[in-house]
């Protein structure tokens, strides 16, 4: 009796760790009263209680309890943006799966992973969409700490989507740029990624001129510009650039903020381009921009330090 009564204690434990993480098949809600919308973003959501609207990134944040954090991807395409988003792609990545679900959330299609990727800390994390747009919700609170985990996840099941809520994209903006000397313009925004393009032109026109991203992202005030630049020709590699090779990197300051430059000569797609990195850090922020010129990387340049000269973090 000994072992059988071993295997049904594991498998109580077992079923009792799913249910601990699971989200309803199907979740239909209704804007409140208690509803917050998350600035830059069409989502509502009833926050856990005493969880702030965060300043230096999109979404939400207890200092103790963790943080909950909202991509809104308008224009995005939820079927090839959440395609590997997967239990496999997890437990692959190293992480341990608690659980994983596919559902609908007001009649949408999503996803959903209760995962642990380090000792400290377990996410949950929701996509969701169509083919007109793709949003994440990701939130994580430390381990052990399972009254955070609890309050998330009844937040999570809380969330509403407005398609029709307008967005001003510069409503979470953490910083300035002048681009009135420059033929760069804003073009768009997604994701917590602003796109400057020659006379805000759809790069669909003009696929191989110059463009600038500008992202911002939560700094721990350990990692410097520097480091925080070689994170991001990381991001370079995967977006296809090969070969990399520096030209030129300056440590200086900014507007009176630590800053670092990084000029890369390399290939995309067989062609030869040039890859420019400004990171600026301010106390708990760093904005980071990032530029690809494919024709005449001389002029290109010129303009995208003069872009970086004027970056002013709030």
């Amino acid at each position: 009796m000994k072992p059988l009564l071993t295997l049904c204690l594991f498998l109580c434990i077992a079923v009792g760790a799913r249910s601990q993480y699971k989200l309803d098949s199907v979740i239909r809600n209704t804007k409140t009263a208690r509803h917050v919308r998350i600035p830059g973003t069409h989502l509502y959501i009833i926050p856990p209680a005493h969880y702030d609207i965060a300043k230096n990134f999109i979404g939400l944040h207890h200092k103790e309890r963790g943080m909950i954090n909202v991509y809104d991807l308008p224009g995005g395409n939820f079927y090839t943006n959440a395609a590997s988003f997967s239990k496999e792609a997890f437990i692959e990545k190293g992480a341990t799966v608690y659980n994983y679900q596919e559902l609908k959330i007001d009649g949408y299609p999503a996803k959903f992973v209760a995962a642990q990727g380090a000792p400290t800390h377990i996410t949950l994390g929701l996509v969701f969409g169509d083919t007109t747009f793709s949003t994440s919700v990701m939130a994580v609170y430390p381990t052990g700490n399972e009254a955070a985990g609890k309050e998330m996840l009844a937040s999570l099941r809380t969330i509403w989507y407005d398609p029709q809520q307008k967005i001003d994209p510069f409503e979470t903006a953490n910083f300035t740029i002048d681009t009135s000397n420059t033929p760069f313009r804003f073009f768009k925004y997604a994701a917590s990624l602003y796109i400057y393009t020659i006379n805000g032109m759809d790069t669909k026109d003009d696929p191989d001129g110059p463009f600038v991203m500008v992202a911002q992202f939560p700094n721990d005030n350990t990692a410097r510009p520097k480091e925080i630049a070689a994170l991001m020709v990381g991001k370079f590699r995967e977006y296809g650039l090969t070969a990399p090779e520096t030209k030129a990197e300056i440590n200086d300051r900014i507007n009176n903020n630590e800053a670092y430059q990084l000029e890369i000569q390399g290939q995309l797609k067989d062609k030869p381009v040039t890859a420019y990195c400004c990171v600026v850090v301010k106390g708990d922020q760093a904005i980071v921009l990032q530029a690809i010129s494919k024709k005449d990387a001389t002029r290109d340049l010129q303009y995208f330090k003069q872009l970086a000269a004027s970056i002013q973090v709030k």
